[in-house]
């Protein structure tokens, strides 16, 4: 019994002398430490204003989405009305073109049926027609990129790339 009271007296001097290790409570101290700064870090960062802030932002994309989309639609619309005014105006040119041959014959046929000044006065009211035309194709944009087709360098650009004011995407430089 004298043995075992020696060893387990042994035993507990041991443990009690590894518990009591300095270097160990200066390693606690330290963690300890380290956690309260990461604590009042962490606690410094705001994390319910950075939630609300991104709630906030997605509420503003989400809005910006729909504003472009309303634009492409309207831009397409816009192009739509282009294309049909260019159309019209194509075939007024032939229909013009056509008159124009026909009142040359009908000149050479009954001289004095129309003057010169008339005619001239009919092909000047044309010309100013078709610059108004161009007018209207120059500031189109059939690219809806944002920049007039009369200074678009890159025509074609894909639906919703981001352009510089050339009309250029990224990809097309």
């Amino acid at each position: 019994m004298k043995k075992s009271l020696k060893y387990l007296t042994i035993v507990g001097i041991l443990l009690l002398s590894a518990c009591m290790n300095p270097s160990m409570e200066n390693g606690f101290e330290k963690l300890n430490k380290s956690l309260s700064e990461l604590e009042s870090a962490i606690a410094v960062l705001d994390i319910p204003q950075m939630i609300g802030d991104l709630d906030s932002m997605n509420v503003m994309v989400s809005e910006m989405v729909t504003d472009i989309e309303e634009y492409s639609t309207k831009m397409e619309e816009f192009n739509l009305q282009i294309v049909e005014l260019q159309a019209k105006f194509d075939a007024m040119v032939e229909q013009v073109q056509g008159m124009t041959e026909v009142v040359g014959g009908m000149i050479v046929a009954a001289e004095g049926l129309a003057t010169t000044e008339q005619f001239q006065k009919l092909l000047a009211d044309m010309n100013e027609f078709q610059q108004g035309i161009n007018v209207l194709v120059g500031s189109a944009d059939y690219d809806s990129d944002g920049v007039m087709n009369s200074v678009d360098k890159c025509p074609d650009t894909e639906l919703g790339k981001a352009v510089d004011s050339d009309g250029c995407s990224s990809d097309q430089l």
